[in-house]
């Protein structure tokens, strides 16, 4: 076997020369693919390789020896440590212009297609945009911590001051910390699966700044005074809604499915545009409704509908993309797979008045099969997978179905660029336009929009 050109723990210089589909700086030794996180296309980089693989070595940001004119000064304080927010380093809008390159590559070299990609459609500002947090807890000298885990790790990183959360809910997190250290609260231990209180969860609605909370245990007791929550609902008044999740899991899944309203409201409701969405402790949210509404509008310009429409939306979650096409078209089919979605987008056409759109719940590609049996013509298939992306079956099926347009809403390039491939390679379909909408700002997160005409 060949060696390899690098070595564990030495240091090299490099330089960077494109970006990885994650926003990592991508340098190559000797035509050797190395990644390193935190460097920025053109910078002269020295690194130490923490891992070496068959076809490429990830590196360590030792020293930036000649920097990027687009380099800047991380605002939050634990950037290095928490991975969180792995590109504030970069200009704002050189992040956008880095997304759209990101696109563009994996569009080329996965996907064949020759098409540039519109301009990302950024934030005024890139900050505070999140509704929704799942806050680790962790206990230190005898103080209770919220935070976040480092990627890939178990390494607890403090969240004090997050700077894509709310003033409000970090003051909240703030007041949630002295508040369980003086019940001397038991955190729960990943590593020895000892412990009782896991996680918080933290849903904040961007229209009125309400609040829902989510205390995440692994036994049934709660573990602290539950008159507690009689102060937090007079402290802050924007908390509506408190729950209790028991989770008893050893694996690293987030929640439980036993949940208990301990005081206030079941529901938080939301708006996206002029559409109203209630959400309830476990349901599929946008974390940015202010994206998510650019985003849903954009999809609507490219169907283009004229009221007399059939629109298939495959995967369609609660709704959100299937109530916005419901207004402008004759008739809506959603598919979900999930039926707990199925329930509250079924509550969220009831809010917001659509009787136009039916939803089902099941496998998108049996549906689909179905109802090309059916023989009904469909004008739009709109699918918005998860990062995996659609099953070969799916998209077989789109393509009999023979709809005029195909809408694809993706947050993963690779298998953007991978199933439209597939849609375009017997000519059925042609790619008219490619659309990121920076859904995420200051991670390498990209969400994007693809057009496609038959």
């Amino acid at each position: 076997m060949k060696d390899k050109p690098v070595r564990l723990e030495e240091d090299y210089e490099l330089i960077i020369s494109s970006y990885s589909h994650q926003g990592e700086g991508i340098g190559r030794i000797d035509n050797f693919t190395v990644f390193i996180p935190g460097a920025i296309l053109g910078e002269r980089v020295k690194v130490k390789i923490k891992e070496v693989k068959k076809n490429f070595a990830r590196g360590q940001l030792e020293e930036v020896i000649l920097a990027s004119p687009h380099r800047i000064k991380p605002l939050c304080p634990v950037y290095s440590l928490c991975g969180g927010c792995h590109l504030q380093h970069m200009a704002y809008e050189k992040q956008l212009e880095m997304k759209q390159d990101i696109i563009e590559n994996a569009l080329e070299r996965i996907g064949n297609q020759n098409i540039k990609a519109l301009p990302t459609i950024g934030m005024k500002d890139p900050w505070r945009y999140r509704n929704k947090g799942y806050f680790q807890v962790n206990r230190k000298k005898g103080r209770v911590q919220l935070g976040f885990y480092k990627a890939g790790t178990y390494d607890f990183v403090p969240a004090g001051g997050c700077l894509l959360f709310s003033l409000q809910i970090n003051k909240l997190v703030g007041y949630l910390e002295d508040q369980l250290s003086l019940q001397k609260v038991v955190a729960y231990n990943n590593k020895t699966r000892e412990g009782n209180l896991r996680n918080i969860l933290i849903r904040e609605n961007k229209s009125t700044a309400e609040i829902m909370l989510v205390f995440i245990t692994k036994e049934d007791i709660l573990g602290f005074d539950q008159n507690i929550l009689n102060d937090l609902f007079r402290t802050f008044p924007q908390v509506v809604s408190i729950y209790q999740n028991i989770n008893r899991s050893p694996k690293a899944v987030l929640l439980g499915k036993n949940f208990r309203l301990l005081k206030g409201e079941p529901d938080l409701e939301d708006a996206i545009g002029p559409f109203k969405f209630k959400i309830s402790p476990q349901s599929f949210f946008q974390v940015n409704v202010e994206q998510a509404e650019i985003l849903n509008e954009k999809v609507l310009e490219y169907a283009n509908l004229s009221g007399e429409e059939t629109v298939i939306d495959s995967y369609c979650g609660t709704a959100a993309i299937s109530i916005y096409a419901a207004k402008q078209a004759k008739k809506v089919y959603g598919i979900e797979v999930e039926k707990s979605a199925v329930r509250d987008a079924k509550i969220n056409c009831e809010l917001n008045g659509i009787s136009n759109l039916k939803l089902f719940s099941g496998k998108a590609e049996e549906w689909l099969y179905r109802w090309r049996r059916s023989g009904e013509e469909v004008h739009l298939v709109i699918v918005d997978p998860p990062r995996r992306g659609c099953s070969s079956k799916v998209l077989k099926e789109v393509i009999k179905i023979k709809p005029k347009k195909i809408i694809y809403v993706s947050c993963n390039p690779a298998t953007l660029a991978r199933d439209l491939k597939y849609l375009t390679k017997d000519d059925d379909y042609k790619l008219k336009k490619v659309l990121p909408v920076d859904m995420f700002p200051q991670t390498g997160h990209v969400e994007c929009i693809a057009y496609l005409e038959r």
